[in-house]
C-alpha cells in the first residue's frame, strides 16, 4: 500500500512539474513566395446552332464535322472536343412557318495561344460566335505550386535566421509548420463576342487577322508558410 501511494505521489508530482516547466523560447515567422506563369491549357465552351442558308438547313452534324476538320488542320486532337449537352429550339423560318433547330454545347481543350489564335480565325469563317473561355491554367501547375511552397518555407527559415542573428541568437528546429490559405486564381473567365478576340485575360496585337498575336496575362501563384521555430 505504501509503495502504491509512493508511485501515485511521484506520478502526480511529475504531472504538476510538467505543467509548470518553462516553455522554450521561440520565434514565429511567415515565408511567402510568388511565381507568375503563362497558361498553356485553355478550355473553351463552344455552342453550335443549326441554321438555314439560302433555304437549306445546315444541320448539327455538318457544323460538328466542319469544326472537327478545323481541329485536325490546326493539329488539335479530336479527343480534346467533347459534347456537353444538346437542346432543341423552335424558331420562325417565315411568316407562317416554324422549324425545330438543334443546339449543342461543346467543351474544347486548346494547348497554347497560337492554336487559340488559329481557332479564332476559323470561328469567324464558320460563323461561330458563341464561344466562352471557361478556364485557363497550366499543365504543370501541381509541380509549380510544389516548388513555390518550398521557396516559401525556405523564405521563412531565412527570415528567422536574420532576425535572430540580429540579437545574437540562432534558429532551432521547427515546432509547427502550417500552410496559409491563398486565393490563387488558377483560371480566368472571359467572353468571346462577335469574333473579336479581346479578353480581359489576354491581349491581341496587330492590325489584321494575319498580323495578330495572342498574349495571355500571367497567372500569379502565391504560397505562404507559417513556421514556429525554437530558439537555441
Amino acid at each position: 500500500m505504501k509503495n502504491f501511494k509512493l508511485i501515485f505521489f511521484l506520478l502526480f508530482t511529475s504531472a504538476i512539474l510538467a505543467q509548470y516547466q518553462p516553455q522554450k523560447p521561440y520565434i514565429e515567422v511567415t515565408g511567402t513566395a510568388e511565381v507568375e506563369i503563362v497558361p498553356d491549357e485553355i478550355y473553351l465552351d463552344i455552342t453550335l446552332k443549326e441554321r438555314t442558308e439560302k433555304g437549306k438547313k445546315i444541320t448539327l452534324d455538318v457544323l460538328e464535322n466542319q469544326l472537327k476538320t478545323v481541329l485536325r488542320n490546326i493539329g488539335i486532337p479530336e479527343k480534346n472536343l467533347s459534347i456537353s449537352d444538346v437542346n432543341a429550339v423552335l424558331a420562325k423560318t417565315g411568316w407562317w412557318s416554324e422549324e425545330i433547330f438543334s443546339v449543342a454545347n461543346y467543351s474544347l481543350q486548346v494547348n497554347g495561344a497560337d492554336n487559340l489564335k488559329q481557332l479564332f480565325e476559323n470561328f469567324k469563317k464558320l460563323e461561330i460566335s458563341d464561344v466562352n473561355i471557361a478556364k485557363a491554367t497550366h499543365s504543370d501547375l501541381i509541380n509549380i505550386k510544389k516548388k513555390n511552397r518550398i521557396k516559401a518555407i525556405k523564405a521563412a527559415k531565412e527570415k528567422a535566421d536574420y532576425l535572430l542573428n540580429a540579437i545574437g541568437e540562432q534558429t532551432g528546429k521547427p515546432i509547427i509548420i502550417n500552410e496559409l490559405a491563398n486565393n490563387n486564381q488558377t483560371f480566368v473567365n472571359a467572353n468571346y463576342l462577335n469574333n473579336n478576340a479581346n479578353y480581359s485575360m489576354m491581349k491581341v496585337r496587330g492590325s489584321g487577322l494575319k498580323d495578330e498575336t495572342v498574349e495571355f496575362k500571367t497567372i500569379k501563384i502565391t504560397s505562404s508558410i507559417y513556421v514556429k521555430f525554437e530558439i537555441k
